[in-house]
Order: C-alpha cells, then structure tokens, then sequence
C-alpha cells in the first residue's frame, strides 16, 4: 500500500511540477515578448532589441524587410540584471506558440517585423529526472524503513503466541523443561500461558520420576556390560599374548628337545656333538632374548623407563651405532650424515636400542651390495633421524601394522634370522617414552639430507632437543 501511494504522489508531482515548469517558461518568454514591444515604441534598432532579449537560454531572431538578424548575448544588456528587466505580461494579443521537439518558441510582429523567440525544455527534463531519482531512493527508502519498523511490531504484538508455538515444538521434541513465564498474568494469554506452565510441570514431574527408574536400571545394565566387555577384551589380549608367546617359543624349544633327545638316543661322534651344543645354545638364546623383550614391553606399557633421563650427545651416538653396524654388515653399504652438537634427553641406552633396531632391520631387509643411508639433522626444532634402504620396502597399508607385536613381513627370513616381531613395537614404545615418535614412510623420490633417492623402506625417528651440557 505504502508502495501505490509513493508512486502515485510521485507521478502526480512530476506531471504537476512538469506542467509548472513548462507554463513558467512560456510566461518568460510571453514577458520578453512584450518588452520587446516597450523597447520597439523606445525606437531601438533591430540588432540591439534582439541583443536586448537574447540571454537565459532564451534565443530570438528578428526578421524586418526581409532582413533577418540573430541575438547575441551580452552580460551587459542580458534581462533580469537591473533596470530594464522585462515587465509582467498576461498575455500577448497575436502571439503564436509552437512547439518542435523539446523547444517552446512564440512568434509575434513587432515594429512592423517578426519576432522569434525560443528556449530548450532539456533543463526542466533534467529537472524531472532528478527529482525523479530523489523520489525513487526516497521511495526505496522509506519502505524500507516502513517494513523494519511494521516488522519489528508485529513481532513485538505477536511475541506471546511466538513463546507458546515455540514451546509447543520443544514439547514435541522431548523437552518438558521450558515455562512460558507469563509477564502480566491476568490477561487472556496470560491466563492461558500459567496454564499450561502448570500443565507441564506435571508433566515433567511425572517423566521425572519414571526416567530416572529407567536411568537407574539402564546405568546398572551399562556397568555389567562394560564390566564384561573390559574382562573380554582382556581376556582376548591375554590369550592372543598367549599364543604369540606360545608360537615364538615352540621353535626355539623344539629345536632344544629335538638336539637333547638326539645327544641322549644316537650319542653322535665329537663334531656332532658340538653342533648340537651349539645349536641349544643358541636357541637357548633366542629364547632368552624374546623373554627379556617381552619384559621391556610390559615395563614400558606400565610407564617404568627403567633409568633417569639425561643429556645425551644424540650425534655421538648414532655415528657410534653406525660404526658398529657397518662391521655386521660388511656387505652392505653404510652412508652417514650427522649434524654436530644435537642433544636430547633420554636414556643412551636405549636411545642406542632404538637406532640399532632400524639399523639391523634395514641390514636383514637387504640382500648384499644394498645401500643403507642413515640421516641425522635438526629441523623444525626437533631431532630427526632417517634411515632408509635400497631394499624392497614396506607397501602403504603395512607401514602402520609393522610396529604391532610379533608382526613379520616375511616371517620366514625373520624366523631364519631369529626375529622375534617385538623390535620395532619396543623401538615405537621407547621413542615415545622419550617423548618423540617413530613413523614408517613412503620412500622419498629426491634427494633427503645430502643422499639421492632410496626407494626402499625409510623410517624416521623425531626428539625433542634439550640444550647441550
């Protein structure tokens, strides 16, 4: 409505104010028309009368005898500036009005001559236009304006029956906890909103009740549940440890009782003999050696780090791991790169038992002549040790899975060479009791700390620094 009326008073005052404008142009120009005739009885020459009115965008010509001469305007003599101004004038008897395109002109015989007069309608045009832009941005405006303001109390009026659907929806959802809180009880909503606060307070009091019955036995339900799920969970972590242990264990045993019983039944020559003893020794051994990691594994799962933490000189140690691998693995070839001065805090011990870990892993995942590149920098504000191969590496979806317990790649070379699948879950456990992390990537297809491409297996051990002691 606010819409219709804006435009139809805008039409309205723009055919009004048009109609005005164009009538008070006429009416100069009938004024000019008639004090052209006062200055023709003064016997003023034709150039000079047409001097006279030429000037606010008004031009004239004046045709006498033929002859025809064209106004020129002349600050000097233009009307409107003083003395001489062009009296009012009603009308003009004879006078013709024409009108060609966006010119008003009028014609009338003066002193025995014709006298034109014209002027541009183009400026009240753009009068209009304007007035019309203002009328629109006003227009748009007070709608605007309008709409907020209409919006803002509707919503205001309606703001009780608003509460009540809301709180209608919350009770369909579930939720008996909202109150309507009336502001002014004796009026009709205000009555109808006590009412069914109390209604819902019956309501809730009831639900109440009855929930927390069934909260109850729920929470007594949940408890055995997680109780037995915590006991099974156990129980299954216990029997898989159990089997693993089992499985690792019935070789090295197996090859004791198969060597004892053949010492005690055949009673071989000398030679025989020895092989034997040694081959008991050294299962003997391997036996030792799983045991004695499957009791670091159970300190470090329970948080004893076995030893106080201290400075280390990691740089010292890596290049002195290096050094003593190199000479296992004579076949191999072992690249060094080593920033000076890198300390962090641990155990050198193990810290030592970590870098030999990755370092005989790569050695038993290669065959003769492989490269085995081992890195040590500072970067990002960490110490990060690399180490990779030129071996097969390990695929994408075993990079995780390697670090579980007793987790081989290829369990008969680990078995030949007497792995027992615990290395890299203890080298993961001790890196993160020293507060670093050990990952197993992808291979690295530029070159990586001073070395060329490896496309192998590449592990990467991160410490924290401490200040060198």
């Amino acid at each position: 409505m606010l819409a219709i009326v804006l435009v139809t008073v805008g039409i309205l005052i723009n055919l009004v104010l048009g109609g005005q404008l164009r009538a008070d142009l006429q009416q100069r120009l009938i004024n000019r028309v008639g004090y052209a005739q006062i200055l023709a009885e003064q016997g003023l020459e034709a150039q000079s009368l047409a001097n006279r009115l030429t000037g606010d965008d008004v031009t004239v010509t004046y045709s006498v005898g033929g002859d025809t001469v064209y106004g020129r305007a002349d600050p000097d003599l233009e009307p409107g500036r003083g003395p001489g101004a062009p009296p009012h004038a009603e009308s003009v008897p004879g006078a013709i009005v024409t009108q060609t395109g966006d010119r008003l002109s009028i014609t009338q015989t003066v002193a025995g001559g014709t006298l034109t007069l014209s002027s541009s309608e183009a400026g009240i045009d753009a009068v209009l236009v304007q007035l019309r832009t203002i009328e629109v941005v006003a227009g748009l405006l007070t709608i605007v304006v309008t709409g907020l303001l209409l919006t803002g109390v509707v919503q205001v009026a309606l703001r009780p029956l608003t509460r009540m659907t809301a709180l209608a929806l919350t009770i369909t959802q579930g939720d008996r906890g909202g109150r309507l809180r009336p502001g002014n009880p004796r009026t009709e909503i205000g009555r109808t909103a006590g009412a069914i606060d109390d209604m819902l307070q019956a309501l809730e009091t009831a639900e109440n009740t009855a929930r927390d019955a069934a909260a109850e036995a729920q929470a007594a339900e949940a408890t055995a549940r997680d109780a037995a799920q915590v006991a099974a969970a156990a129980e299954e972590r216990m029997r898989q440890l159990l089997a693993d242990v089992s499985h690792e264990l019935r070789t090295p045993v197996a090859g004791l009782q198969a060597s004892a019983e053949t010492l005690l039944r055949d009673n071989p020559p000398r030679a025989e003999r020895e092989r034997l003893t040694v081959g008991m020794i050294q299962q003997t051994q391997r036996a030792a050696r799983l045991v004695d990691d499957l009791l670091l594994m159970t300190r470090l799962d329970q948080g004893d780090q076995g030893a106080a933490f201290a400075p280390v000189d990691l740089s010292t140690l890596v290049s002195g791991v290096v050094a003593e691998q190199r000479m296992l693995g004579v076949s191999r070839e072992f690249a060094l790169t080593v920033e000076s001065g890198i300390w962090v805090s641990g155990d050198a011990q193990r810290l030592a038992q970590i870098v030999t870990n990755l370092l005989g892993n790569a050695r038993n995942a290669t065959e003769v002549g492989a490269s085995i590149r081992t890195g040590l920098a500072v970067i990002d504000g960490e110490a990060r040790l690399t180490v990779s191969d030129s071996g097969s590496g390990v695929p994408e979806a075993d990079r995780e899975r390697i670090f579980e317990r007793f987790v081989r790649l290829d369990p008969a070379r680990a078995s030949n060479r007497g792995g027992s699948g615990l290395g890299l879950s203890i080298a993961r456990a001790l890196a993160r009791a020293h507060g670093g992390t050990l990952e197993c990537l992808g291979p690295v297809m530029g070159p990586v700390m001073g070395f060329g491409a490896l496309r192998g297996a590449r592990f990467v051990l991160t410490l924290p620094l401490v200040a060198a002691r």
